[in-house]
């Protein structure tokens, strides 16, 4: 596990701290896998401590939506760099941002 880099699950709310880039990403695609296997047809991110986010990190949670881009998922609380990125890239319309 990368130093500073935390995953948090609480209820349905999967908590990112630290930086999400290409060597944690797996690990959320890992608890994203363990989500769906436990029957959550949703996936609900809480973005309010991620410090980085990387292209790997933006593949993890594209993949969240599932193969056919269909499965609904919530961004919780982006920074403003988060969500620049998140423009830049035209995901702020696949994506449900919350805070």
């Amino acid at each position: 596990m990368t130093e500073g880099f935390a995953l948090e699950v609480v209820g349905d709310v999967i908590r990112i701290s630290g930086d999400l880039d290409a060597q944690t990403a797996g690990r959320l695609d890992e608890i994203v896998a363990s989500q769906l296997a436990a029957g959550r047809t949703e996936i609900v991110l809480d973005l309010a401590d991620l410090e980085f986010l990387d292209s790997s990190g933006l593949r993890s949670m594209v993949l969240a939506r599932g193969p056919a881009g269909d499965r609904r998922v919530e961004l919780r609380s982006p920074s403003g760099s988060v969500m620049r990125l998140l423009d830049i890239t035209g995901l702020t319309e696949v994506f449900d941002i919350v805070g």
